[in-house]
C-alpha cells in the first residue's frame, strides 16, 4: 500500500514539474503576443510597403493590423528565412514587455522601383537592413546616420547614386556593410575608418573613386572585402597588412599602382586574393610564402618579376592559381603541378623556364603555360583539353 501511494506522489510530482516547466517556455512567446507594435514604426512600415507596392504574407506575420506577429516574432524564423520575404523581425521586451520595435527588414530581389523613403531612416531600433537586389534609386540621406544600432546593412545590387554620407560612419555596431553595384560617385568617407566592429565590408563596381582613407588602418576586425571593379587608385596601403583577421580580399579591376605591399606577409590568415590590373612598381612574391590556407591566389597582370616561392608545393588548400601576364623568371616548379587540390593553373605570359614534369595531378585540368621559355620534350599528359603552351 505504502509503495503504491508513494508511486502516486512521484508520478503527480513530475506531472507538476512539466507543467511547470511548460509555463516558464511559454512565457515569452506569450508575453510577445501580448505586446504591441510602437504605434509611429507600425505607420512607417505600413507607409513605406503601400509606396513599394509590397505586402506581408498573411499566413506568416500580418501588415496592416499588429504588425509584430506571427513568424515575426517566432524566435525560430530568422529574417534571413528565404521563405519569408518582405520580412520584418520585432524585439518586444521593451517597456516591461508591453511593446515591440521593429529590429530586422527585409525586401529582398523584389524587383522594387523606387527611391527610399524617408521615413525609413526613423526605424532606429533597426539592426538589420536588407534592401540588396531592387532598383532602388536616388542617394543616401545624411539621416542614415541616425540608425545606430544597425549590425547589418544591405544596399547592393541597385540604382543608388551620389555621395556615400559622412554619416555612415555613425553605424559604429556595423558588423557587415553593402553597397556594390550601384552608381554612386565620390571617394570613400574617411568616417568609415570609425567601424572598428565592421568584418564584412562590399563595395565592388560600387562607383567609388580615389584612394582607401588612412582611417580604414583602424578596421581590425575585417574579414572580408570585395572591392573590385572601381576607380580605387593610389597605392595600395601597407596598413592592410594588419588587417589580421583577413580571410577574403579582391582588389581586381581598380587603378591601384604598385607594388603590392611586402606588409601582406602578415596576412597568413587568408584563403582568398584576388589582385589584378596594377601599374607602376614592380612586387616580388615573397610575401605569399607563409599563406598556406589560401584556396584561390589570382596576382594577373600586375608587373611581378623574381620566382615563384619554392614554398608553393605546400599550398595544398589551393584550387586557383593564376599568375599570367607578369615578368616571372626561373624554372618552373613541377610541385606545383602535383598540389592535390588544384583544378586551374594559369602562368601564361611570363618568363619561365625548364621542363614540364612527366606526371601530374588528376584534379588539375585547366592549364595555361603559353607564352613562357619552356624547353625539353612534352609529358604525355600535354594531349589533354583546356592546355595551352
Amino acid at each position: 500500500m505504502m509503495g503504491r501511494c508513494l508511486s502516486h506522489i512521484l508520478a503527480f510530482a513530475l506531472v507538476a514539474a512539466f507543467c511547470v516547466f511548460s509555463c516558464f517556455v511559454n512565457v515569452p512567446q506569450a508575453q510577445a503576443a501580448n505586446a504591441t507594435t510602437y504605434p509611429s514604426e507600425a505607420r512607417v512600415l505600413n507607409a513605406i510597403f503601400s509606396k513599394w507596392g509590397e505586402s506581408a504574407d498573411p499566413t506568416q506575420w500580418n501588415a496592416s493590423g499588429e504588425i509584430c506577429s506571427g513568424a515575426a516574432i517566432d524566435s525560430t524564423t530568422t529574417i534571413d528565412d528565404s521563405a519569408h520575404n518582405p520580412f520584418i523581425k520585432c524585439d518586444c521586451s521593451y517597456n516591461n514587455k508591453n511593446t515591440c520595435h521593429i529590429t530586422a527588414l527585409k525586401v529582398y530581389a523584389l524587383d522594387v522601383v523606387s527611391e527610399i523613403p524617408e521615413e525609413l531612416w526613423t526605424l532606429t531600433y533597426l539592426t538589420n537592413l536588407n534592401l540588396g537586389q531592387n532598383r532602388f534609386t536616388g542617394s543616401l540621406p545624411p539621416a542614415i546616420g541616425n540608425l545606430t544600432r544597425m549590425q547589418y546593412l544591405t544596399i547592393g545590387i541597385n540604382d543608388l547614386s551620389g555621395e556615400l554620407p559622412k554619416e555612415l560612419g555613425n553605424l559604429t555596431e556595423l558588423i557587415s556593410l553593402s553597397f556594390g553595384s550601384n552608381n554612386f560617385s565620390g571617394s570613400l568617407p574617411p568616417e568609415l575608418g570609425k567601424l572598428i566592429k565592421l568584418e564584412q565590408l562590399y563595395f565592388d563596381s560600387s562607383g567609388i573613386s580615389g584612394p582607401i582613407p588612412s582611417t580604414f588602418s583602424n578596421l581590425k576586425n575585417l574579414a572580408t572585402v570585395w572591392a573590385s571593379d572601381t576607380e580605387l587608385n593610389g597605392s595600395i596601403p601597407d596598413f592592410i597588412g594588419n588587417w589580421s583577421q583577413l580571410q577574403v580580399l579582391r582588389f581586381q579591376g581598380n587603378s591601384f599602382k604598385g607594388p603590392i605591399p611586402s606588409s601582406f606577409s602578415n596576412l597568413s590568415s587568408l584563403t582568398e586574393l584576388r589582385i589584378s590590373g596594377l601599374s607602376n612598381g614592380s612586387s616580388s612574391l615573397a610575401f605569399v610564402r607563409n599563406m598556406k590556407s589560401l584556396t584561390i591566389l589570382e596576382l594577373r597582370n600586375n608587373n611581378i618579376s623574381g620566382s615563384i616561392p619554392s614554398t608553393i608545393g605546400e599550398f595544398q588548400n589551393l584550387t586557383q592559381l593564376d599568375l599570367s601576364f607578369n615578368n616571372i623568371t626561373g624554372q618552373i616548379l613541377g610541385s606545383i603541378f602535383n598540389l592535390s587540390s588544384l583544378s586551374n593553373l594559369f602562368l601564361g605570359n611570363n618568363k619561365l623556364s625548364g621542363t614540364l614534369p612527366t606526371q601530374k595531378s588528376s584534379s588539375l585540368l585547366k592549364i595555361d603555360l603559353s607564352y613562357n621559355d619552356l624547353s625539353g620534350s612534352l609529358p604525355s599528359w600535354v594531349n589533354q583539353p583546356n592546355l595551352q603552351l
